[in-house]
């Protein structure tokens, strides 16, 4: 598997964001057999995106051959966002892969990057900031225009379906 950087996987120790005045939204994907939830705050033309989910409930079987094709189609389609993604992380049993923004946002004082988790029937996106001084991993909101945010969640359907 070609990936620049190994991800250590951190999710029990990035902590929730504070996402309040976001929206909860949950819809059904019936061409899918699925859903699709998150949470957001629109103002202003753009959109403050904390997570997205896109399940599958009735997946048929997949290879992790497939599901890699499918991450790499994902990361050269979803190039709107302020970074490129690249797989970083993988696991074959799981049947996970982790695609991450590379090269990071950096100042300093923190380290941003959006992230993409694919699973056999599951994605999920979410923005992870890593704050330098308190050496602390904590969910963000990820910012998007009306337009990406539509794109982006287009683009996932694409990648489950």
């Amino acid at each position: 598997m070609k990936s620049s950087r190994k991800a250590k996987r951190y999710d029990d120790s990035v902590m929730p964001g504070e996402f309040q005045g976001f929206e909860t939204f949950s819809q059904s994907e019936t061409e899918l057999d699925g859903t699709l939830e998150g949470f957001l705050r629109r103002s202003g033309g753009g959109v403050q995106l904390g997570q997205v989910v896109l399940e599958v409930h009735g997946m048929k079987k997949l290879s992790f051959a497939k599901l890699k094709t499918k991450a790499e189609k994902l990361s050269e389609q979803v190039n709107y966002l302020k970074e490129r993604l690249e797989i970083v992380d993988h696991d074959r049993r799981g049947m996970y892969i982790q695609l991450r923004s590379l090269p990071p946002y950096k100042d300093d004082t923190q380290i941003q990057f959006n992230e993409i988790s694919l699973g056999k029937n599951k994605i999920v996106v979410k923005r992870i900031a890593f704050y330098r001084k308190e050496e602390v991993k904590q969910q963000v909101p990820l910012q998007l225009s009306e337009g990406d945010l539509q794109r982006l969640l287009s683009d996932l359907r694409q990648a489950i379906a």
